[in-house]
């Protein structure tokens, strides 16, 4: 993250970190995986950018301080898998950090897995049922609410 892509708080320097920390599966081998990252960044049009963020897997992956240090500065991580390979909550939780919720597109939402390099072979209900569980689990977590049944609590 550059200089100026970094958010800053009454210019005194220090990072705003989301409370909520979204880590994403954006394997683009299958329609899951690809599914996935486009459900999120629809989904970060209607959040609010102060209480959920998309965080960097592969930054994570290869320890990178900075990113493991913004890391540990959310309240809450979750992680959005593509398939049950469940490839992003694995990362999180190699690189030593908890996964407080977890979305499973194909487990949790019942979305089919085609691939591989079919990226685009999802369906408009598909996008829209990931879009909609994503929301509301973290909207669920920044008001203390009750998240929805599609997704899984990591204890």
């Amino acid at each position: 993250m550059s200089e100026s892509d970094t958010r800053r708080e009454g210019g005194t320097g220090h990072e705003v970190v989301p409370e909520n920390a979204l880590f994403v599966c954006f394997g683009a081998m299958s329609s899951s995986g690809a599914l996935t990252g486009i459900a999120v960044l629809e989904a970060m049009k209607r959040l609010d950018p102060k209480k959920t963020g998309i965080f960097c897997s592969s930054a994570l992956a290869v320890d990178v301080p900075k990113h493991k240090k913004t890391t540990q500065a959310a309240k809450r991580i979750i992680a959005i898998d593509g398939c049950a390979n469940r490839c992003t909550s694995k990362i999180i939780e190699k690189a030593g950090f908890k996964v407080d919720r977890a979305l499973n597109l194909v487990k949790d939402l019942s979305i089919e897995k085609r691939g591989p390099f079919k990226p685009f072979s999802y369906t408009e209900e598909e996008l829209h049922k990931a879009v909609e569980a994503i929301v509301r689990i973290c909207e669920g977590l920044s008001t203390g609410g009750n998240p929805g049944d599609e997704a899984s609590s990591k204890g």
